[in-house]
C-alpha cells in the first residue's frame, strides 16, 4: 500500500484538474495544428472547473517536462 501511495505522490501532477486540459493543449501544440474545437473544449472545461486560463498556464509552466513526455505519447 505504501508503494502505491508513493507512486501516486511522485506523479501527483496527474491528479490536478488542469492535467487533462494541459495534456490536450500541449499535444495539440506538438502537432503544430491549431484546433478551434479543442480551444473551445479547453475553455469550457476550464470554466466548468472554475479554473482560469492563467491557472492552466501556471500548471503547464510548473509541470512542463512531465506533461511534454505524456503529450508525446498521445499525439494522434
Amino acid at each position: 500500500m505504501a508503494d502505491k501511495i508513493d507512486r501516486i505522490l511522485q506523479n501527483k501532477f496527474r491528479i490536478d484538474p488542469c492535467y487533462i486540459p494541459a495534456l490536450l493543449k500541449l499535444s495539440s501544440e506538438l502537432k503544430g495544428e491549431p484546433d478551434e474545437k479543442l480551444d473551445e473544449l479547453l475553455e469550457s472545461t476550464l470554466s466548468e472547473s472554475n479554473l482560469s486560463q492563467e491557472d492552466l498556464e501556471s500548471y503547464i509552466k510548473m509541470h512542463k517536462p512531465e506533461l511534454m513526455e505524456e503529450a508525446k505519447k498521445i499525439i494522434f
